[in-house]
């Protein structure tokens, strides 16, 4: 038997270093996340070790990579599926927003990534090479991803330098 939260959060959070907000809603375990691509938005490559998602466009084109190779996304596709461990991105080239939706399987704490990433995003932490932009950017950097490494894997810097510098930060940040 599934348990259905019908709890939304209707408030936008804003990412301005990916161009991207969003909205969330779980139902039991998964979610259904609302995303809005503005013109020249991208989601860097990334994974999910532990998590399934399918996603599709609700209006316009969205571009998705997956494994390596582009696709466009309309919403006469349907849902495309991103099993666990697929390296996988989009962006928006459409000139105009595009709204998106995914549906998180198992959901786990991808809200809370999404909304903390976003909310350093709004505070200048890291730019959109996802690079840090000083030494708080770095120590934020160093633990988010340090928490986040079984759920959610960004694929730049690569993962083996995350995992170096994320060791040596934390040694620095503890000092």
């Amino acid at each position: 038997m599934t348990t259905t939260d019908t709890t939304k959060n209707t408030e936008r959070i804003s990412d301005p270093i990916h161009r991207v907000s969003y909205t969330f809603k779980r139902e039991g375990e998964n979610m259904w996340v609302d995303t809005w691509f503005e013109d020249g938005a991208h989601l860097p490559e990334h994974f999910h070790p532990a998590s399934e998602e399918r996603w599709a466009a609700v209006d316009g084109t969205l571009r998705v990579r997956l494994d390596g190779e582009w696709r466009d996304l309309r919403p006469e596709d349907g849902y495309v599926t991103v099993r666990p461990n697929v390296r996988h991105a989009l962006k928006n080239e459409s000139g105009r927003t595009v709204q998106g939706r995914t549906e998180c399987i198992p959901a786990l704490h991808l809200e809370e990534f999404l909304t903390e990433s976003a909310r350093a995003a709004r505070e200048g932490l890291y730019n959109r090479h996802n690079l840090p932009t000083g030494w708080r950017g770095a120590v934020w950097a160093a633990d988010f991803s340090r928490r986040f490494r079984d759920e959610t894997v960004v694929t730049s810097p690569p993962p083996a330098v995350q995992r170096v510098f994320s060791a040596m930060l934390a040694r620095f940040a503890r000092d």
